[in-house]
């Protein structure tokens, strides 16, 4: 297409445009613009009263600038620093104190031994039987006060490993120890 083609289709596509733009200002709400020029008015007043008391709030002298001045005796601060170093140097070059030893887990006693293999015999029933109850938990709670810490831990966690794989069921409510 030539160029002297595009021009009459250029001129309806602008009057077109000009008359949308007319006839959207001819029929837009007249209130709406008022309601505009209304707030935007109070907006204004709203402004030039803050600034107002913003003006009344500056001082009308200048401050002078704040100034402050700081004296550092360095030669007390470095005797300071050296004592502080020498310390440091002398607990870093101190032999090192030896780590306490570790307490040694307690001895089984007999006590402890008797009430270890009861409550095993009674974990082992409950695996036998498929059933732990009230009754054995209760008995099991009255041995685990006489057992090592080492002991106590075995027979729980057979215990639990046993409840956990399903081969011992549990008849009571509450902990099953």
């Amino acid at each position: 297409m030539s160029t002297s083609r595009l021009w009459p289709f250029v001129g309806v596509a602008i009057l077109s445009g000009a008359a949308g733009f007319g006839a959207a200002a001819w029929l837009g709400p007249a209130e709406g613009r008022a309601v505009q020029s209304g707030a935007l008015e109070r907006q204004e007043a709203r402004f030039e009263e803050a600034l107002r008391k913003l003006e009344a709030c500056q001082p009308t002298t200048e401050a002078p600038p704040m100034r402050a001045t700081v004296a550092v005796d360095t030669s007390g601060l470095r005797e300071e620093i050296r004592q502080i170093l020498k310390e440091e140097l002398r607990a870093a070059t101190s032999a090192p104190t030896p780590p306490a030893p570790e307490p040694r887990p307690p001895q089984p006693t007999p006590q402890s031994v008797a009430a270890f293999s009861q409550g095993r015999r009674l974990v082992e029933n409950a695996v036998a039987t498929g059933r732990w109850s009230e009754a054995q938990r209760d008995e099991l709670r009255s041995l685990l006060s006489q057992l090592t810490p080492e002991q106590r831990q075995e027979i729980i966690r057979t215990l639990v490993v046993n409840i956990n794989g399903g081969k011992v069921k549990v008849d009571l409510v509450g902990a099953p120890f």
